[in-house]
């Protein structure tokens, strides 16, 4: 199928008006992150109503009657893993598609491995082989190679097909519902990452006291500031791990921050008062305006039983064929465990508890943890080992 090149504001318009009556439209994007504080979008694909069309931003410039279009509530959106193109979307407009379908998140309420790259769930559905990928390429030269555009259609043209496939295998499972409701939470996510700062999820930061936290939320802010202004990655100007380690340390002593294994760096001549007063900020802070650390209490047997329950959610997932990292992960368990407990954080409840997790497999976990049901062990069954009985 011929596509076409829009290039300009004048045919993006046109390509929209054509569109305007589409029922589903399926897109991509293509960027380069590499170097940057935030993604380049670098090209947009999209197919809709026998259409194939490739958006090239760096010549059209914005693209907010595009996003405009997605988000209009009119049509339902495809897409592949929608994290980045939900981003484009929200940056630019403050909004999302009201009624999204991300085939690899469907793909996961079905058996197929969440989350699986859009090559292997072409393959699994449709049956399709494609050849290899351009994905280290340069999407932001000019003009682009044949085998670019090939590539890039080549992720938009079948999503639709694929969306199709995937409903109706949720619908035959009766967990098109489920899905419906785990990407409204998908979206929610996504959108607290977009708006909120993450500086409390820096590794090895959660056991952090008041005033380290406080260390770290200012050398974090301090450090998107100039990553923004430069536009670089975060972890250009200054690794995680070293400014977890500085709040650690909390001291704002120039010669003591620059001791740190790590900071030898050329430029850190440059950098180290910034750093010195960042911290000498914190430090400062009146007692009542330091964060509070995270409201956890770990226990020996909570290793033992989060593996244990683990290992069942696993079985469970396997025998009625839905991805487990979908269903929950070790943390999600040992929240499970913690609530049961009674140690974990007030207002929290365990996602495993609520909607559709909770009808799956949560309720079983309680019950096992509760003596409920129990488990023994089905040798004759090496795929499926484990058997859930009530105990008499």
């Amino acid at each position: 199928m011929a596509h076409l090149l829009i290039e300009t504001a004048t045919a993006l318009s046109e390509l929209l008006r054509r569109l305007d009556a589409a029922p589903v439209i399926a897109f991509d994007t293509e960027f380069i992150s590499e170097g940057r504080y935030r993604p380049q979008l670098c090209l947009v694909q999209l197919a809709a109503d026998g259409v194939l069309a490739l958006i090239d931003p760096i010549s059209v410039g914005s693209l907010e009657p595009f996003w405009d279009i997605l988000c209009d509530g009119r049509r339902e959106v495809v897409v592949h893993s929608c994290r980045s193109e939900l981003e484009f979307c929200f940056r630019s407009i403050g909004q999302m598609p009201p009624r999204l379908f991300d085939v690899q998140l469907a793909a996961g309420f079905i058996g197929i491995d969440y989350p699986a790259g859009f090559r292997t769930l072409l393959e699994k559905l449709l049956k399709v082989e494609l050849r290899k990928a351009e994905t280290r390429t340069q999407w932001n030269k000019r003009p682009l190679t044949p085998r670019q555009i090939d590539y890039a259609l080549d992720d938009v043209r079948y999503l639709g097909e694929m969306s199709r496939k995937l409903k109706s295998r949720l619908e035959s499972a009766g967990r098109l519902a489920w899905y419906e409701e785990e990407i409204e939470e998908v979206k929610t996510r996504h959108r607290n990452d977009f708006e909120h700062p993450r500086w409390r999820n820096l590794p090895k930061s959660s056991n952090l006291k008041p005033r380290e936290l406080a260390i770290l939320r200012e050398l974090w802010f301090w450090r998107d500031r100039l990553a923004q202004k430069s536009n670089h990655p975060a972890g250009y100007v200054l690794r995680d791990d070293l400014l977890v380690e500085l709040a650690r340390r909390g001291t704002d002593d120039p010669e003591r921050i620059a001791s740190v294994r790590g900071m030898q760096r050329s430029d850190l001549h440059r950098i180290l008062p910034e750093i010195v007063a960042a911290i000498h900020r914190a430090l400062n802070l009146p007692t009542d305006e330091l964060p509070s650390p995270a409201k956890w209490t770990s226990f020996p047997q909570y290793t033992v039983m989060s593996q244990f329950l683990y290992a069942a959610l696993c079985s469970v997932c396997k025998r009625h064929r839905i991805s487990p990292p979908l269903v929950g992960g070790p943390g999600d368990v040992r929240e499970l465990i913690a609530a049961e407990s009674g140690t974990l954080p007030e207002n929290t409840k365990p996602r495993l508890r609520y909607g559709w997790r909770a009808v799956f497999v949560g309720e079983m976990l309680d019950d096992l943890l509760n003596g409920r049901t129990a488990i023994r062990l089905n040798r004759d069954h090496p795929d499926e080992p484990l058997d859930f009985f009530t105990p008499d």
